[in-house]
């Protein structure tokens, strides 16, 4: 996993060269292989800056033409301080750790994942300060007594969130609805994504993750694919409404 410090040193390159961008829409940066701003004929990195809201930025680190490296959360457009997730991923694109940063520190559960996104590690901070560590032992202990707590509490009418239609509607809007994006048309780049998000209560989707990247305008397709989706149906367990994680393999394949 890189280290925040090892990342925030790119920083001081991100007034160069950037594309200007309309209000919300993201700014975009690109960097040699040295991290240095560059003319894109040059670049080997990408980076994409959007505005969350007055007091979150988003910054994606990409290869340029590969998989994503970081997805960083800051308080300020300059990205000087950050505050919020950090999600790192290896050379392969899948996520490789996740946790949270308050201004600058860590602060409470960072995560590591194997090759299926399983935990092997977990680490509890509190503000930059290592408090607890628990690896795969530990974690699957937890995990079994976790396990034991839920079948005693003997949950009734427990439903998981299904697209209205079933998966084989849900096949079906994504066959009619998925593009190629232009960029990865371009630089002839195809594979296999895997996107996480949330079904939310009134069957919307919301809190998009990429598990594990291909390229950024894929990823970034994939995105919009799910987000601009018809309703679900919710889950529910006891009676009540609830949100339900899913995750949803996409592959891309260049047109012909």
């Amino acid at each position: 996993m890189k280290t925040l410090i090892t990342l925030f040193g790119l920083l001081f390159f991100l007034q160069l060269h950037a594309q200007k961008a309309k209000k919300n829409n993201p700014a975009y940066f690109v960097f040699d292989e040295n991290g240095k701003g560059c003319k894109p004929e040059n670049a080997k990195y990408l980076g994409v800056l959007q505005k969350l809201n007055d007091t979150a930025y988003a910054w994606k680190y990409y290869h340029f033409d590969g998989p994503l490296i970081s997805f960083e959360t800051y308080r300020d457009k300059e990205i000087t301080l950050p505050h919020g997730e950090f999600v790192y991923y290896g050379v392969d694109g899948k996520m490789d750790s996740s946790g949270y940063v308050f201004e600058g520190k860590k602060n409470d559960w960072w995560y590591f994942y194997t090759d299926s996104f399983t935990l092997w590690k977990k680490e509890q901070y509190d503000m930059g300060k290592l408090i607890k560590r628990m690896e795969l032992a530990a974690i699957a202990a937890e995990r079994e007594a976790l396990q034991k707590k839920s079948e005693a509490e003997q949950h009734w009418g427990e439903v998981e969130a299904v697209f209205k239609g079933g998966d084989s509607d849900w096949i079906s809007y994504i066959q009619k609805n998925i593009n190629y994006p232009d960029r990865a048309n371009n630089l002839k780049r195809e594979g296999s994504l895997v996107l996480q998000f949330i079904v939310n209560t009134d069957g919307t989707t919301s809190d998009f993750r990429i598990l594990k990247s291909v390229e950024y305008s894929l990823d970034e397709e994939a995105i919009r694919l799910i987000a601009a989706s018809p309703k679900w149906r919710p889950a529910h367990q006891d009676g009540k409404l609830v949100k339900a994680y899913r995750r949803q393999p996409l592959t891309f394949q260049l047109p012909k």
